[in-house]
């Protein structure tokens, strides 16, 4: 019998985080059943929620490289929570300790802003929506004029949960849109998409991958509120997903969790819409829902380790988005409600205030019936206050 290698996991090893909300700190929860200490990177004045469960915490901005710096020498590995942070500053951290950070400021680099990124997945055969860099009303009505109206005004980096990006429906309404935004903007073409599903794949330094089942997300207000595992397409849809998923990660040469947004249309059209390098709010289901979750095989993948498989646990898997309801200190005040479901599971992020639509935490259901299990979030929806 041939010898097989093994994998060594040493004692007191360091995990740094550039970044320190929900992300951070479920990432850092799944660091510390592995033995991996946390060491976050705040810029936040206030307790965060990473910092809540973090072995240590660094204040400091995120535009302080040699803060940042500081903070990396005392880390084996280094990962982010956001993709906010300056390109120069991570190819200074790749340059001074090789093989720390993951994913790469070269990954960066290819979708560190969506038209860099958009154009590196159109490249690697992976189809998108059409778009055009603009600056100009002239450059827009150029692009509607091609395409038609409604189209999407986008800022090429920072925008998320709905920021960052409006509708244009005509002409008239240009100008104003203009005005909107600041720094290098983008638009696309409206997509009448069906469904929006998300996948998410982790992949190790070796180039191992593993791939989440495809889940459904659905959106109010350009904010996902539930999700839906599995997603109901059909096998061919989901193996396009999934290649296209595979070509992405391979494309950029990603290491870590990643995310990437598809819209279908009723003809069977996939677009991708955006990547995540990193964690993703549609993937908070694979806490209880899966095997291995999407935090425990990010750390898994940026510190070099054999990643988990990723099957259900349930036929079916729901989870709802609690969003602030108050602008007030956060208080859950119906929280008995979703403590007494069966195989229901309630995450609040530690968060000190809450804001309406601010993201406070989720609620995953595991089950056997879909429409009970929607019912069942429906009237938490309808119910709760936070």
């Amino acid at each position: 019998m041939k010898n097989q290698s093994s994998t060594a996991l040493k004692s007191q090893l360091v995990l740094g985080i550039l970044g320190s909300g929900q992300l951070a700190r479920m990432t850092a929860m799944a660091a510390s059943e592995l033995g991996i200490l946390t060491h976050i990177y705040c810029p936040e004045s206030e307790i965060s929620p990473a910092e809540q469960v973090s072995s240590k915490t660094t204040k400091g901005s995120f535009a302080d490289k040699n803060n940042i710096l500081l903070f990396c020498l005392e880390c084996d590995f280094i990962t982010l929570e956001n993709e906010f942070i300056d390109q120069d500053i991570l190819n200074s951290i790749d340059e001074q300790f090789p093989n720390r950070l993951f994913p790469t400021s070269k990954t960066f680099q290819y979708i560190g802003d969506k038209i860099s990124e958009k154009e590196h997945f159109l490249k690697a055969g992976i189809k998108v929506a059409p778009f055009s860099k603009v600056s100009t009303i002239e450059d827009i009505s150029k692009f509607a004029n091609i395409h038609g109206y409604p189209i999407v005004l986008k800022t090429s980096k920072g925008g998320y949960d709905g920021y960052g990006n409006s509708v244009i429906h005509n002409y008239n309404e240009i100008s104003s849109k203009l005005l909107l935004f600041k720094g290098e903007l983008l638009v696309e073409a409206f997509i009448a998409y069906e469904k929006e599903v998300a996948i998410m794949i982790a992949r190790n330094k070796i180039g191992e991958m593993v791939v989440y089942p495809i889940a459904h997300t659905y959106q109010e207000n350009s904010i996902c509120h539930f999700v839906h595992v599995p997603a109901l397409i059909d096998n061919q849809l989901e193996i396009k997903i999934i290649q296209y998923a595979k070509q992405a990660m391979e494309a950029i040469d990603a290491i870590g969790i990643f995310a990437f947004e598809f819209f279908l249309t009723k003809s069977g059209d996939i677009y991708l819409n955006e990547s995540a390098p990193r964690p993703h709010n549609s993937g908070h289901y694979t806490i209880e829902g899966v095997a291995t979750s999407q935090f425990h095989n990010h750390v898994r993948s940026v510190c070099h380790l054999p990643l988990g498989v990723t099957t259900l646990r349930s036929p079916y898997v729901k989870m709802l988005n609690l969003l602030g309801t108050t602008n007030s200190p956060a208080e859950l005040k119906n929280a008995d409600r979703f403590l007494k479901i069966t195989d229901g599971h309630l995450h609040l992020y530690g968060k000190k205030y809450s804001k309406i639509g601010r993201k406070m935490g989720h609620f995953t259901l595991l089950g056997n019936n879909p429409i009970e299990m929607q019912q069942i979030l429906n009237n938490l929806k309808s119910e709760y206050s936070l």
